[in-house]
């Protein structure tokens, strides 16, 4: 198995929320995902979502493809702080997976966040 490339870039350490239904008080239950190792570069940009809408996309994160699954529309990512606490970074509106296949440029996913 190849090493990725880009791991050396990967300084931050992030997670995903995403809602899992509400309980029995009518409040939202939410699931985090494990911490995983990104890249988050906190820059405004015109992005589109998923439904081809432009929107001003505050946060771009970039990690390895083995994170891309926990990626899902309005999970909301968290950049995780060596104290423990957890910094909001926004909505997930798109996920890029980048895959080049037998060419064996540096795979990676890249997630816009609002």
């Amino acid at each position: 198995m190849m090493t990725d490339p880009l791991t050396d870039f990967y300084v931050h350490t992030a997670l995903v929320s995403v809602e899992n239904g509400v309980n029995g008080l009518g409040e939202t239950i939410t699931v985090d995902s494990d911490p995983f190792p990104c890249f988050i570069n906190d820059q405004a940009k015109l992005v589109r979502d998923a439904h081809g809408q432009s929107t001003i996309g505050a946060t771009t994160l970039t990690c390895s493809n083995r994170y891309a699954a926990l990626f899902h529309m309005d999970g909301v990512v968290y950049q995780l702080l060596s104290d423990g606490s957890r910094i909001p970074k926004g909505r997930i509106v798109l996920v890029n997976t980048a895959d080049s296949g037998a060419l064996n440029l540096p795979d990676h996913t890249t997630v816009s966040l609002v």
